[in-house]
Order: structure tokens, then C-alpha cells, then sequence
């Protein structure tokens, strides 16, 4: 049985409960104006929804990694041969939102290949002997999810929910970078 899971949902803007690496030239997170706008662009914040996303599927044990994460823009799809492990992206982002808006932090255009970065650590309270769960609820159609620099997944399908578990790939009690 599982009981523990960390929680990435990708799609809906909930806490931030990690503390988000520093970006390469400092660029920090500050919402861009977009050409459309609505009362809540600014309203948003880092930190909405701090309730569980999905309330049918609730874990006691459970651990959000939304906020604001690093981004940097890949050169190609091959770009995903040699990822920047140990280095510093370029600039923070609003993770979840989409890359091109306002929300983002980005309001980027041709984003088409994307690094994003976030550290977490895995509670010591969680059971050890539990399996450590990341939930995606959606990710704009590919990604390989690489965890402490080892591959750990790929999924392909747009804006589909998709699981990954991480187990193997985390660092025990310390920090792990995703």
C-alpha cells in the first residue's frame, strides 16, 4: 500500500512548500503584464491553493513541490541527451502555469523545449518503507523527468495526468534535486 507521495500537480496552481533554487543571473520571479489580462494575474500570488488538489484521491502524508522553480530555454529536442545537471537555470518561473503567460513570470515566446528545476527533501516522518510518489496533472505534451540526475521517466500525451515513482532515484533524508 502506498501512503506517502509527493504531490506535483502541474495544471493548478497550488503551496509552495520548497525553497526554490536561485537562478543563474538572479533574474527572480515578478508576474510580466500580459496583453490579456484578468483581476486574478496579480492576485494569484506564489502560494494559492494550499489544499490538497484532489480531494477524492487524499493522502495523509502528502507534499506539494509547486512554486517557484527555475527555467531556462533548451536549444532541441536532443538537448535532452545532455541536461544541465549541477548548473544553475537562467531565470525563476511559476510553476504550475503556462510558460507564455503573464502568471509565469516568463511570458516567453517559442518555448517549445524547456528546462525546469525545483529541490525538494522527503519528510522524515514519512515511513521509509513507503514509496514516494510524483504526481504530474499535466505536462504540455512530453517530458523526461530526471531525478538526482538519473533518468526516471518519460511520458508523452498532452496535458494527461501522469505518475512517476521516484524511490530509487532519491537521496534518503536529503535534498534531491528534480
Amino acid at each position: 500500500m502506498m501512503h506517502s507521495a509527493l504531490l506535483l500537480t502541474l495544471g493548478a496552481v497550488v503551496s509552495a512548500l520548497n525553497e526554490p533554487r536561485q537562478a543563474a543571473n538572479g533574474t527572480s520571479y515578478a508576474v510580466k503584464t500580459p496583453p490579456l489580462t484578468t483581476p486574478w494575474t496579480y492576485e494569484a500570488g506564489t502560494n494559492p491553493w494550499p489544499e490538497y488538489p484532489r480531494p477524492q484521491l487524499q493522502r495523509s502524508q502528502w507534499q506539494s513541490l509547486n512554486g517557484i522553480w527555475t527555467y531556462q530555454n533548451a536549444s532541441s529536442l536532443d538537448a535532452v541527451n545532455s541536461p544541465p545537471f549541477n548548473q544553475a537555470l537562467a531565470t525563476e518561473v511559476l510553476i504550475p502555469s503556462c510558460l507564455e503567460s503573464g502568471l509565469s513570470g516568463l511570458q516567453g515566446e517559442y518555448t517549445i523545449y524547456s528546462w525546469l528545476a525545483t529541490s525538494f527533501s522527503v519528510p522524515s516522518a514519512w515511513n521509509a518503507e513507503d514509496r514516494v510518489l510524483l504526481n504530474f496533472g499535466a505536462v504540455d505534451y512530453e517530458a523526461t523527468v530526471f531525478v538526482n540526475g538519473q533518468n526516471a521517466s518519460f511520458h508523452r500525451g498532452g496535458y494527461f495526468a501522469f505518475t512517476v515513482d521516484v524511490t530509487d532515484y532519491l537521496n534518503g533524508n536529503g535534498t534531491n534535486d528534480l
